[in-house]
């Protein structure tokens, strides 16, 4: 069997460790032309070059080393990029060794703003094997995407075995995903966990506690806003938020 081609592994423990996130901006969108130009600052700020470069950051504050990239863009918007990595090299070796970790980030831009409300949803996933752990990585995250609502789902897969022999199906000690987040990203957002412990299985959900208009209203202008129209966006904005949040569908 022809195995030239084969990485090595090192500290591989058959555990796979695999954090989700569901990131959401939600806009306000005053014009038909502030809808075109919202579209191509998404075009933009979310390009798979731009998401190139965030995934290669990400790999690198969990400790892992880019082996190669896959991008694609979409029409009319989004983009997707795929990213395996491995944990670093030893300082003895010039090989990094494959640990069967990647990261992967799709973006779902809504092309039809509705009523006026435009909603920015980013996917990504993060699997790693061996000592890295994705969970570093929250707050970097939430950050980087400056993320109104955020949906995380954690789990760690597999069985591996310590130097007994005896069987382990995990690797670290959690009990909630809130407990590695810090006290900023805590005190920024509502937050709402949900544990299965025994199916090394964890859930949580964020919303931002307060409405900044600057932020969700696309080329804001504050002189053109009476103070009612302030109340009325903030109102509907923080419905828009809540619904993420909980996951229901209003029927109106």
């Amino acid at each position: 069997m022809q195995t030239d081609n084969k990485i090595p592994l090192y500290g591989f423990n058959n555990l796979t460790k695999s954090l989700s996130f569901s990131l959401y901006r939600v806009h306000y969108l005053t014009s038909e032309q502030a809808v075109a130009d919202y579209h191509a600052y998404i075009n933009k700020t979310y390009s798979s070059n731009h998401l190139e470069q965030l995934l290669t950051k990400i790999c690198h504050a969990i400790g892992g080393n880019v082996l190669n990239i896959a991008s694609q863009e979409y029409t009319p918007q989004g983009a997707s990029v795929t990213l395996m990595m491995s944990e670093e090299a030893k300082p003895e070796s010039l090989v990094a060794h494959l640990d069967k970790s990647h990261l992967c980030i799709h973006t779902y831009p809504e092309e039809t703003p509705q009523q006026n409300i435009a909603i920015f949803r980013a996917d990504i996933e993060l699997s790693t094997c061996g000592i890295i752990s994705p969970l570093k990585v929250l707050d970097y995250v939430i950050e980087a995407f400056s993320a109104d609502v955020i949906d995380i789902d954690y789990r760690v897969r597999g069985m591996t075995r310590d130097q007994r022999g005896k069987k382990c199906f995990s690797d670290h000690d959690i009990t909630r995903i809130s407990e590695h987040l810090s006290q900023e990203t805590l005190q920024t957002y509502q937050i709402k966990d949900s544990v299965m412990a025994n199916n090394h299985l964890f859930h949580c959900k964020l919303a931002r506690r307060s409405i900044d208009l600057a932020k969700h209203i696309f080329n804001y202008q504050p002189q053109q806003l009476t103070l009612l129209h302030e109340e009325q966006l903030n109102k509907r904005l923080r419905s828009e938020l809540a619904d993420l949040f909980i996951g229901n569908h209003r029927h109106e």
